[in-house]
């Protein structure tokens, strides 16, 4: 296993290549926009989780273990990605960067942070649909655009989106990636359905029904943006 002092060298390493290349404002940019991406994803699952509609399978399975142990979402959400970290250091280093890192910090802290912002002025009863689906197309739009960015940016893998590639490079592609992820999410599904968490509409379409809308953000938003900032 690559030891913390490892990583660390590696990331500094990868530093200073930037810098000494003249892309050490590049690097910093791509970091800020990859942070954003991370922040937008992890606002979503505030937002899915107040249409009482269920959110996506990942965000499911952690408000499960969130209910079990008494633990903020987002600290299961960062327990459980420090153990799929693991899996990453022995066999998937080549989707480590830089990137891995933000998301490790980020998403379970900005997402207790925008619920503990969201719930007061948005909690609504599970008799105002109307506001209901509201919160559920908001949580998805947020969602989508974050995951589009964070794909686009190519700064490193979440350990949970890692986790499906890792098992089509350990299987020699006899279980790919998008089969290695459908069983991954409906893992996470039943766990959550097993642990309490609400799986809902909400769930099914977050697991289903993200792809066009994740390309049309790809083609007419995201890619432009990073283009026009010379970051693809």
């Amino acid at each position: 296993m690559t030891s913390p002092l490892i990583l660390y060298q590696k990331l500094i390493a990868e530093v200073k290549s930037n810098s000494q290349t003249g892309l050490s404002s590049s690097l910093l940019k791509r970091g800020a926009f990859f942070s954003a991406a991370i922040s937008c994803m992890a606002c979503s699952t505030s937002l899915l989780r107040l249409s009482l509609f269920g959110n996506d399978p990942y965000s499911c399975m952690n408000l499960g273990y969130s209910l079990l142990t008494g633990l903020s979402f987002g600290s299961c959400v960062s327990i459980f990605n420090v153990l799929l970290l693991i899996p990453m250091l022995t066999c998937g280093r080549r989707y480590l960067r830089i990137g891995t890192f933000l998301y490790l910090i980020l998403l379970g802290s900005v997402s207790d942070f925008s619920y503990s912002i969201f719930a007061p002025v948005l909690a609504v009863p599970a008799s105002d649909l109307a506001a209901r689906i509201i919160l559920l197309l908001s949580g998805m739009a947020v969602s989508c655009f974050g995951v589009s960015l964070y794909m686009c940016l190519n700064f490193g893998m979440g350990p949970y989106d890692a986790f499906s590639c890792i098992i089509d490079d350990m299987t020699h592609g006899r279980l790919p990636f998008r089969y290695a992820r459908i069983l991954l999410d409906s893992t996470a599904v039943i766990i959550g359905f097993l642990l309490g968490s609400l799986v809902g509409i909400g769930t099914v379409v977050m697991a289903l029904g993200m792809g066009p809308l994740i390309n049309f953000f790809n083609k007419h938003i995201n890619i432009p943006i990073l283009r026009r900032n010379g970051l693809y």
